[in-house]
């Protein structure tokens, strides 16, 4: 603990207590030691299964100009011993720490209605989830098209999964009634906005956050979202709903894009929902998901890329 001490002491001029005190006042600042916890372990995961890791650079020399754009990730990784120039490159993220609000799920009648839809009536959601991004696709391309020569990129969306993902908890309540009848023994205080902080509301949303924004440099589409294009693998740590530091994959290309942008990804996708019915136990990951990146590479088989060296990081 004396290097703990030492190290606040020289960086911070205070003690622990007040850097503590601080820190706990500091969101942001979690967040981003959370960030640079999850790429480390998944470093040392990806090591523990057999491949070499190479940081990227999140500020190569040159400013934003100088990034790569088809290296905008966190690690270039290849199976170890291999000596072909092919690799994946790897984004790191966390879950969205305040999806839920943004949800609206801090009113009862929102979990009734999110829940009904993931379970109940998943089937006639996922028809019309999938139905709602042909059609905003279809207006989209034709915009388009009328307005530029050459060819909108295809519209790929999973018609099993949708959208930005339809988890399946079919099977946990037999009828809507059951399921507000279950609702109806929280109190309003577990459905407030601390009350998802501190993971003792009813309900966690497992969700992406990936605000960039981005302009498609074959369209010239400009919106929030990554381009399909900038990373391989996206590695996703589930930490902030689950309490462990475990890891979710997905290949890029196999995510459902934008309705009306095609190459872009888009910013919130969800996972899982975790629910205190069956206490808060992690459902079987629906595809394009993985729970383990070798498989996660070897069913969806991600191009490879060549390393350019002028991206990575010496750390």
């Amino acid at each position: 603990m004396d290097v703990l001490k030492d190290y606040i002491k020289a960086k911070f001029g205070i003690d622990e207590k007040r850097f503590l005190e601080v820190l706990q006042k500091s969101p942001g600042a979690e967040g981003y030691i959370l960030g640079n916890l999850g790429e480390e372990l998944f470093k040392e995961y990806a090591d523990s299964i057999g491949y070499e890791a190479l940081r990227i650079k999140e500020k190569p020399e040159g400013g934003n100009n100088a990034k790569s754009e088809d290296a905008r990730g966190d690690f270039y990784i290849r199976k170890k011993g291999s000596t072909k120039d092919e690799w994946l490159v790897v984004e790191c993220k966390g879950v969205k720490s305040n999806s839920e609000k943004r949800s609206g799920l801090t009113k009862p009648s929102s979990c009734l209605t999110l829940l009904t839809k993931h379970s109940i009536e998943r089937a006639k959601h996922v028809a019309s989830i999938y139905k709602s991004g042909s059609s905003s696709y279809e207006k989209a391309k034709a915009e388009w098209e009328k307005n530029n020569n050459g060819a909108f990129p295809k519209f790929g969306w999973s018609k099993t999964n949708p959208g930005a993902g339809v988890p399946d908890l079919t099977g946990l309540w037999k009828t809507k009634a059951e399921i507000k009848k279950w609702l109806d023994t929280f109190t309003a205080k577990n459905f407030d906005e601390n009350a998802y902080w501190d993971l003792k509301a009813p309900i966690r949303l497992l969700q992406t956050h990936m605000p960039s924004t981005r302009i498609d440099p074959i369209t010239k589409i400009k919106s929030t979202g990554p381009l399909v294009s900038e990373f391989n693998i996206l590695c996703v740590d589930l930490f902030l709903k689950t309490g462990k530091h475990n890891f979710a994959f997905v290949n890029s290309t196999e995510l459902n894009h934008q309705g009306k942008s095609p190459n872009h990804l888009q910013q919130n996708y969800t996972i899982d929902i975790l629910t205190a019915r069956d206490g808060f136990k992690r459902h079987k990951l629906l595809k394009p998901w993985y729970g383990d990146l070798a498989l996660c590479i070897e069913e969806t088989k991600p191009k490879f890329r060549k390393l350019d060296k002028s991206q990575l990081d010496g750390r």
